[in-house]
């Protein structure tokens, strides 16, 4: 049996837990101080589609989108969040760690057939963190770097041996 991994990204993580609290409507992001400034650590939907980055200067931000609400990171929060996420993810395979401060991977070899396969455990664990308000892209694939890779451009399968196919060969 070859090994498959799941890779799960959460791009909007601290928006996503800190709104869960107290919804903002219209552009939301949380901040973080670094050199001495304000910028923003991560947004909702709304201020991306308002041209805004994560990264960008809190007061570039407040001149692109006079509307925007802010709130500070709280990173213990977030690393909490996260450590919950890993523990539920645990349903998907019996090895699920962090992967960054942003994602997990979770060893799911063996284990698509109680879902019914790659997609479906694709589209119920998608269908789960949808509900619960988490935004989140995932991927399988046979090594981690090609599921983090996947996952963060859109997420999906790459089947057994498709590995180049799918993502190319280094250059």
């Amino acid at each position: 049996m070859a090994r498959r991994l799941l890779s799960i990204w959460f791009p909007r993580l601290a928006s996503d837990i800190s709104l869960r609290d107290r919804p903002v409507e219209g552009p939301f992001a949380v901040t973080l101080r670094a050199s001495n400034a304000e910028h923003l650590h991560c947004l909702n939907t709304a201020a991306t589609a308002a041209g805004l980055h994560r990264g960008m200067p809190l007061a570039d931000a407040r001149a692109v989108c006079p509307t925007l609400s802010t709130r500070p990171a709280d990173l213990i929060r977030e690393g909490r969040a996260l450590e919950s996420l890993r523990r539920w993810a645990s349903r998907y395979g019996p090895h699920a760690a962090k992967d960054g401060t942003d994602g997990l991977i979770v060893d799911v070899s063996g284990v698509p057939h109680l879902f019914g396969g790659e997609a479906e455990l694709l589209a119920d664990l998608e269908a789960r963190l949808e509900r619960a308000g988490v935004s989140s892209q995932s991927a399988i694939a046979e090594t981690r770097g090609g599921a983090w890779a996947l996952a963060r451009r859109g997420g999906g399968l790459i089947p057994e041996g498709g590995l180049l196919a799918r993502l190319g060969r280094c250059r």
